[in-house]
């Protein structure tokens, strides 16, 4: 049975770029929907052309609307969230449940995120509804990768995660809620990290690190970053010691002068200053914006190898692409491959990088145009 699913944000950079996978690579029916009807209409005709105008269509619908969200998942087997709607979570996700429908989202690793879908897990398992958060490669991509690593290790004692996200800004429009969301994340910011066994919080001056991201970008300063599907990966390996997510930041400029100033400005008035911000930041990110472009993911783990009276180990894995939002929806296509086909289609709430079989998941990234390379274990690097 041919699966229809609906992508809120569909018509933007990276609900356009996971719609158009997502039709090359299986047989499901895509519905691009957003506020703005002429922008989905258009896509739509593009990709029907393309596909054939049965498998791709469009709705207009605004995420905060539930009534319009009703009459817009009628026939509906899967909510996809690509939209800067982290405001309407509980009315995205309510509104999936009323329709029967499941539901993946492509989001930023929020606590209120969390708070409004663990709140809706027991009904979520009771109406055997699928729910899937943190989608994409930040999150989604890392606790996947250490998961890829694990069958080099007989004992696996550290993984530390690192990203590198070098974008073209001015290629890119912002909108008020996309800065909202950004600004969120770091208002929610927490330097957490598995040290000695036990994940907590670290303290600031352990919160940086040099870390090199091969050429031409070689040591960059990294800051720790939280990541849910960490300490949730962490439960479940009881010999891990050490285990974090460094990131490198957008620049001096945003990271120590324009982002703590929009945490400011949208805490205190967030409807009169908002779009001021908006405007700002993203005159920032241009006006830094230099090529290069790359947006690379890497872990390095520690332990010892998996062969009988195996030595100690030391190996890595690297995911990287150009384009950080074609990689963006790759990871998304890659994961809902695994749900189209049923493998990872489950009750209640998982999260993106748990729930994949990580083999297949990277195997599809590379189809998909990233480079995937294994370091220390050519036994994985070899399947």
């Amino acid at each position: 049975m041919t699966t229809r699913m609906l992508v809120l944000g569909g018509y933007g950079t990276a609900g356009a770029m996971l719609a158009r996978l997502l039709l090359e690579r299986s047989d499901a029916e895509v519905v691009l929907a957003g506020r703005t009807a002429a922008k989905a209409d258009a896509l739509a005709a593009e990709l029907g052309a393309e596909f054939g105008a049965r498998r791709c269509s469009a709705r207009c619908v605004d995420a905060a609307d539930s009534r319009a969200l009703d009459d817009a998942l009628t026939g509906i087997d899967l909510v996809v969230v690509a939209s800067s709607t982290l405001d309407y979570v509980r009315t995205v996700a309510e509104a999936a449940l009323r329709a029967g429908a499941d539901y993946y989202d492509v989001q930023l690793s929020v606590r209120a995120k969390f708070e409004v879908l663990e709140s809706l897990r027991s009904r979520m398992e009771r109406e055997g509804r699928c729910f899937i958060t943190d989608g994409g490669i930040h999150p989604g991509l890392s606790a996947a990768m250490i998961r890829a690593l694990l069958p080099a290790f007989g004992r696996l004692e550290r993984a530390d995660c690192s990203g590198l996200m070098r974008v073209d800004w001015n290629a890119f429009a912002f909108s008020t809620s996309t800065i909202h969301e950004l600004v969120d994340e770091f208002r929610d910011y927490r330097i957490e990290a598995l040290r000695d066994g036990v994940w907590g919080k670290v303290p600031s001056r352990q919160m940086q690190r040099t870390i090199d991201f091969g050429p031409p970008w070689g040591r960059q300063a990294c800051s720790l970053m939280f990541l849910e599907e960490l300490p949730r990966l962490a439960q479940t390996l009881p010999t891990l010691r050490e285990c974090g997510f460094y990131v490198s930041g957008f620049g001096p400029v945003v990271d120590y002068f324009i982002l703590p100033l929009g945490m400011v400005a949208l805490k205190v008035a967030p409807d009169r200053l908002g779009p001021g911000y908006a405007r700002l930041l993203s005159r920032a990110l241009k006006a830094t914006s230099r090529p290069p472009y790359e947006t690379v993911f890497q872990v390095e783990a520690e332990g010892i190898a998996a062969e009988p009276g195996g030595a100690r180990r030391l190996a890595g894995l690297r995911v990287a692409h150009e384009d950080g939002y074609h990689l963006t929806a790759a990871a998304a296509a890659a994961c809902l491959l695994q749900y189209l086909d049923g493998s990872i289609r489950r009750p209640g709430l998982s999260l993106q990088a748990l729930a994949v079989e990580p083999g297949r998941f990277l195997a599809d990234l590379q189809t998909m145009g990233a480079t995937v390379s294994v370091r220390g274990a050519p036994e994985l690097a070899a399947r």
